[in-house]
């Protein structure tokens, strides 16, 4: 596959999807394109507010079910 740069130093791969990481190396004959793994988010951050007289909690992220299941479990 052949790409080429514009004005700006970019470069588009028409296979990469948006928010994808790559990492790129320079070497002496050329470039080495990596793609990255995906990071796991960071813990979320969580605020808490009154609806109808009950404290609750609001997260910036997902709650991932599979976990709070598992992690119920070995709750005594």
């Amino acid at each position: 596959m052949t790409v080429i740069t514009d004005n700006e130093k970019r470069v588009v791969l028409p296979q990469a999807q948006p928010g994808e990481r790559f990492d790129v190396q320079v070497c002496n004959n050329g470039f080495v394109l990596r793609k990255l793994e995906s990071v796991s988010p960071g813990p979320a951050k969580v605020s808490f507010i009154k609806r109808g007289g009950f404290t609750v909690a609001i997260a910036d992220q997902p709650i991932d079910e599979e976990a709070l299941r598992e992690a119920l479990t070995n709750f005594p």
